[in-house]
């Protein structure tokens, strides 16, 4: 089943760096990256503030655990956000593509 995954980063460098290792690794299909958030959290008992960027990132259910591996590995944050959705529904030949892109070549 398609799903999306939600992550957030420091900066732009970090965030075509990670979608590349997500997309060779063939365990995202896509990956959209949103500037300009403005993230407000509890970190170590204070509420903290950063300018972040969003990636959502169009995978599968089958690839989650490869991918969230992946970013674990690679995020420079002690513990990033790593949250998956399932796509309910969604044009079909797009979710199609999602699958398709995210199988192994052989």
């Amino acid at each position: 089943m398609p799903s999306i995954v939600l992550t957030t980063v420091p900066n732009e460098e970090v965030a075509k760096n990670l979608s590349k290792i997500l997309l060779e690794n063939r365990v995202a299909a896509c990956v959209n990256i949103i500037p300009n958030v403005k993230s407000l959290y509890w970190w170590n008992r204070s509420i903290e503030f950063s300018n972040e960027l969003l990636l959502l990132i169009k995978t599968t259910e089958e690839k989650y655990n490869e991918l969230e591996a992946l970013i674990k590995k690679n995020h420079p944050y002690e513990i990033p956000e790593i949250i998956s959705l399932d796509i309910q529904k969604g044009l079909k030949e797009y979710l199609n593509w999602i699958e398709d892109e995210t199988r192994s070549l052989p």
